[in-house]
């Protein structure tokens, strides 16, 4: 009799160590589940937004409005009772409060200011008139991109297509739209999404580091890793509509897409050195998976107040003859094996049809 009240002691023991750290474990796996369904959902979203900008212009007014449309299903899910125009409208309110809270935000990585200065022309009218106060890359017969110089020099060249001095593109590379998305995916499983978000907070170097207990368990204190990512710190506790903050998770994805139309310069064009795709010094910090350039977060704004300059007219010289260029000097280093540019997205898209 006692060995058998021993035996459930024994195990009744044994249950109150074993189910918390599965519990954890549940909640853990759980939470992971969440944050990458949520990386999914930012990923199409952002996509989205670069479908939007590439048949207008690549203007931020139609990639932000692309954006909402594309962030609406993960916002709100399939909700047939309301109006479509009620959803859009909801789905744009949302993306304004995240971008004003700082848990959302959105950039333009390519083309970028040395690619209009290569390549930019004179934007035209819906009539071909010139509009001289607007530039735009040309994005009609690019099969014919040889025949084709950049105003600013020619560098190189890659197969028959001359490479700009400047932006040290093609014509076709310079009409690749690339948008980065930086989101805050909210970590609403109990307990674990906080404890993580406590210590993704001191290894990316928001805080100072200190120790936590979760009962009688000590968690012991993390350690701030070499390389802190700052541009992240503001996400963790961003807050909601309410003024509330609310533990998240930063997520980076970006997207990259043919234009189909000629891209415009517009306040929301990087120059080639804020951008960690075209432009950076290796080894001055980490811009993300196979990239080397300047950390994100010592990237300053676009320059909203620069008005674009038409570029001058290109007047073919004897210096403009094409020089061999090879993959350290033309900007192709990054190409993958199929041929396409590769400048730093986690994948590449393509418009469905296109020859490859």
């Amino acid at each position: 009799m006692n060995k058998a009240f021993a035996a459930r002691g024994t195990a009744f023991v044994e249950t109150l160590v074993a189910v918390p750290i599965v519990l954890l474990l549940g909640l853990g796996a759980l939470q992971w589940g969440l944050l990458f369904h949520g990386r999914t959902a930012l990923e199409y979203a952002l996509l989205e937004a670069a479908r939007a900008g590439s048949v207008a212009q690549a203007r931020p007014d139609a990639i932000e409005a692309g954006l909402a449309r594309g962030l609406m299903p993960f916002w709100f899910g399939l909700d047939a009772g309301r109006p479509w125009a009620a959803a859009v409208a909801a789905s744009d309110a949302q993306l304004r409060q995240g971008l004003a809270a700082g848990w959302l935000s959105w950039r333009q990585l390519a083309p970028s200011v040395e690619s209009f200065s290569d390549w930019g022309e004179p934007a035209r009218d819906a009539a071909g008139r010139a509009v001289t106060s607007l530039v735009e890359i040309p994005n009609d017969s690019l099969q014919w991109a040889a025949l084709r110089r950049p105003a600013g020099g020619v560098a190189g060249v890659r197969g028959d297509e001359p490479i700009g001095t400047h932006s040290q593109q093609t014509l076709n590379d310079a009409n690749l739209l690339k948008l980065e998305l930086r989101y805050g995916v909210p970590m609403n499983v109990p307990l674990v999404g906080r404890i993580a978000v406590w210590v993704m907070r001191i290894v990316d170097g928001c805080v100072a580091p200190s120790g936590r207990r979760l009962g009688t368990i000590d968690l012991g204190v993390p350690e701030p890793m070499a390389a802190p990512r700052a541009w992240a710190c503001p996400i963790y506790l961003a807050p909601d509509a309410a003024g509330n903050p609310v533990p998240r998770w930063p997520v980076r994805v970006s997207a990259m897409i043919r234009m189909q139309s000629p891209a415009r310069q517009s306040a929301m064009t990087p120059h080639r050195r804020q951008s960690p795709v075209l432009g950076g010094v290796a080894g001055s910090g980490s811009a993300g998976p196979g990239m080397a350039g300047p950390r994100m977060e010592d990237i300053d704004d676009p320059v909203a107040s620069e008005s674009p300059t038409p570029p001058a007219p290109f007047v073919p010289t004897t210096s403009d003859a094409p020089m061999t260029a090879t993959k350290d000097n033309d900007g192709s280093g990054r190409r993958t094996d199929s041929g396409w540019l590769g400048i730093g997205a986690e994948r590449a898209f393509s418009v469905p049809g296109v020859c490859t």
